[in-house]
Parts: C-alpha cells; structure tokens; sequence
C-alpha cells in the first residue's frame, strides 16, 4: 500500500506501522487468523508479507464458482463455528474486524487432515476495541448494521454479530442477503426453501435490529442449530452483560470517600471482557438511575 493512503497509523516492534500491521500483530496467537510474518517500507509504498494456504480462495469465490459442490450444511455448521470463535478470540484481544465478508474469509483444504479450514484476513478497516464506539472508514455498506445505517453509530461487538449473521446467510444461499441499505434497515431477508428452520432462527437473531438483542458470540455458539439439538437457552448481549457484571461484583460496598459510581467502576474494571458494552451499559443504567447524570 502507498505510504500517502494510509489513514491510521499503529506500532510494532517499535516501529511506526499503519494500524493493519499492528491489528495484526495483536492476533498473531488467535487460531483462524492469516498469518503475518514480516513488514517492509521500499521506495514509499508499505508491505505486509503474510501466508498463502496452498490452494485457497476466497469464500464468495467458492461460493460463487459453478465448478465447486455446494457446502453441506454440516460443513457449513463446523466452519462458521471457527469464523465465530476467530472473530470472538479477536475481540478478547483488543481488536475488531470491522469488515466480516466472504471476501475475507479464505477457505482452502488442510492438507494434514482433509477438511476444509478457514483464514480470517483483511485488517485495514479494524479498530482498536479501546473506545465504545465504532467508525466504518470503509468496508462494505451492505454489510453494516441498521444501527450505523440509521443513526451513524454501532458498538462493535453487535454489528460483528450482524456481519457474521449475514456471512451466514450468504454461505447456506450462496448470494447476499441485501440488495439496498433499505433492505438492510428492514432486516428481513428472504429465505430459500432449502435452509432449516433453525438455520433461519439464528440468521434471524443475528438481525434483530436491538443490538442489545443480538445473541453474543457464545450465544451464536450455543444455539440448537449449531449444536444440533431443538432448543436451548441463547444468551445474547443484554442478558449476558448484566450476568457477567452480578458475578463480577455480587455486592458492590461503599468505602469511605467513594460515590455509587466509583463502585459501579470498579466492578466494571474487573471483568474480563471488552469493556465497551459494560460500560455503554453501566451509562444508561446511571441515567436511568439519577436522571440527567454527567461524568
């Protein structure tokens, strides 16, 4: 890439690299992610040399091509589960994506073991998790989520889950679930026939404009039609944001010189998940609670 189209700007190694190589770097140690193995800058253009698995092409390209078998549904089950537990290990690591897509996703066949395996690439729209709020400086606009579409906004953990929810979509119909960002404000795709009942349900939940709402990437996990059972319980962010924060600090006291807030705070900085939805969370719950309330 020219050195003059780089927006943002990270370091490695303790050198000044543009924020891809640094995203990159934070999930070398992350199972699904392309690997990185050197950085170079010649005559003002910059370089990231990374892996090749022999054979592979992108998804939408498998997908795509009239000379590849259509994925079978178990298959389909096994590798969204990794693109899931890849883009959750990511986030455990500080890092979003911000551009889930069948264009970034490589599938290509592990030659020790036969199966089909995935690599997760295309950093140069991830952000840090640091801030609650997410900005899109590119990406594909079909794949935003109705929140950011609407109102210009979207906490990253929930739109991943949309994006992934329409990676899904794409891969059991082998073409996009939106044609428009009207479409994708409804959040009603059309469904084939050929695609279970649960399948949809999932698919579904993923597109459930509260991102609140959206099952978290446990609860993509665990529901019936990726563990193969009729029903379970699929937590999603609201529910597994306040189950997270009562176990973290089942009863917050007050010490001497310390307000409700500062406790509230504290509780939140001890638990071991991106802060953004905890503390976005812990902010409404303060206005509801003392009205108008400011930092």
């Amino acid at each position: 890439m020219p050195l003059t189209n780089v927006i943002s700007w990270g370091r490695r190694h303790g050198q000044t690299v543009p924020i891809e190589a640094e995203l990159l770097e934070r999930v070398q140690h992350v199972p699904g992610v392309i690997e990185l193995f050197d950085c170079i800058t010649v005559q003002g253009s910059f370089f990231m040399i990374m892996e090749l698995p022999p054979g592979a092409v992108s998804l939408a390209s498998y997908t795509k091509s009239d000379h590849t078998e259509p994925l079978s549904m178990g298959e389909i089950r096994r590798l969204f589960g990794k693109i899931v537990k890849t883009v959750h290990n990511c986030f455990l690591a500080g890092v979003s994506h911000k551009d889930i897509k069948p264009d970034n996703v490589l599938l290509f066949r592990d030659e020790s073991t036969g199966e089909l395996d995935i690599r997760l690439i295309d950093f140069g729209c991830g952000e840090l998790t640091e801030e609650h709020w997410g900005t899109f400086t590119g990406g594909t606009h079909l794949y935003w989520p109705p929140e950011f579409v609407t109102n210009g906004r979207f906490l990253h953990a929930p739109a991943a889950v949309w994006s992934l929810g329409a990676l899904l979509y794409h891969m059991v119909c082998r073409y996009d679930p939106f044609k428009s960002l009207a479409s994708v404000r409804r959040a009603s795709p059309p469904f084939p026939s050929t695609v279970p009942r649960l399948c949809r349900d999932l698919i579904m939940r993923c597109f459930d404009k509260d991102p609140w709402s959206r099952p978290s990437f446990r609860g993509i996990l665990s529901h019936p039609w990726m563990v193969g059972v009729q029903q379970q319980q699929v937590p999603c962010f609201r529910l597994e944001t306040a189950r997270v924060f009562r176990n973290s600090n089942p009863k917050p006291r007050r010490e001497e010189g310390q307000g409700l807030c500062h406790v509230v705070s504290r509780a939140l900085s001890s638990i071991r998940w991106p802060r953004l939805y905890y503390e976005a969370e812990s902010r409404i719950i303060m206005c509801c609670i003392f009205g108008n309330w400011k930092r």
